[in-house]
């Protein structure tokens, strides 16, 4: 039986999972993304779909093309910094691209057994525009669910770690999410993480508690359980934090304290992850 497959629906129908996909690999990678990027990520996928159209190829050449698609997708679709972190974001969208895949395949078996062509790597659905779009905007809500999950998840871990440096050295510690830090620097509005002043060693500011030479250093109200008092603290000169696998570089105070009542270097608020 000869199966009809009509350019402009395989455009249209690409387009669009495309997209959806693309957006679901931004949300995974917590990334700032522009969506006229995305938008002609999906394009560029979405044009490549008439491959199609092409001679059979084989299962190693129509993988090549495939991979090749998708890393020109991800290249026009994000700002990347580097290769490690460009192969980062491939890998998640093959993943999406194959759970999506699976999925779809899944419904078409349970609810569309006619009308499926497959060919160098391109899959065209004779199903309803409405069909595939309701299957899409599911597919990308479970995966923008289970994104949220996995996330709230590794904050119930209870700690993370983090690399603050400031005058040329470096300090790693461990710090414990206490939701009940909501501290912040009065001015500049950012957020403070309360550290021990044995754990920062090198790091401390030159003329730090005093306030001489330097114009980081700043004195931080705080209110709590036994009592109000000041802490002294300064801003380094970067902040990494990692949960996980995620790595985020934040604006922060770091807030010095030796009363802290924990087996760890500070504390800090997950909130601060998610900004």
């Amino acid at each position: 039986m000869k199966q009809t497959v009509y350019a402009d629906v395989l455009l249209a129908l690409n387009f669009f999972i495309n997209y959806f996909l693309l957006l679901s690999v931004g949300r995974i990678m917590k990334s700032s993304f522009s969506r006229t990027r995305v938008c002609l990520g999906a394009a560029f996928g979405a044009a490549c779909s008439l491959t199609l159209f092409l001679p059979p190829m084989s299962l190693a050449v129509g993988s090549l093309v495939k991979l090749t698609i998708s890393s020109g997708m991800v290249l026009i679709a994000f700002r990347l910094k580097n290769f490690r972190v460009f192969g980062r974001y491939l890998l998640v969208t093959c993943a999406v691209t194959f759970a999506f895949g699976g999925a779809m395949l899944a419904l078409w078996l349970t609810l569309a057994p006619h009308g499926m062509y497959y060919r160098n790597g391109t899959v065209y659905f004779s199903l309803s525009p409405v069909f595939v779009i309701f299957v899409t905007v599911s597919c990308y809500t479970i995966i923008t669910l289970a994104g949220k999950i996995c996330r709230k998840l590794e904050l119930r871990a209870g700690e993370c770690s983090a690399v603050i440096r400031c005058g040329g050295c470096a300090r790693s510690l461990r710090l414990m999410y206490d939701t009940g830090n909501l501290l912040t620097e009065p001015f500049s509005g950012l957020p403070v993480i309360v550290v021990r002043q044995n754990a920062l060693g090198g790091v401390l500011p030159q003329g730090f508690p005093t306030g001489q030479g330097s114009g980081n250093l700043r004195v931080i109200p705080y209110s709590a359980l036994g009592g109000e008092g000041l802490l002294c603290a300064f801003r380094p000169q970067s902040v990494e934090l990692r949960a996980g696998r995620r790595r985020n570089r934040v604006e922060c105070y770091v807030a010095v304290s030796d009363a802290l009542e924990c087996e760890y270097d500070g504390i800090i608020n997950p909130k601060i992850l998610e900004s």
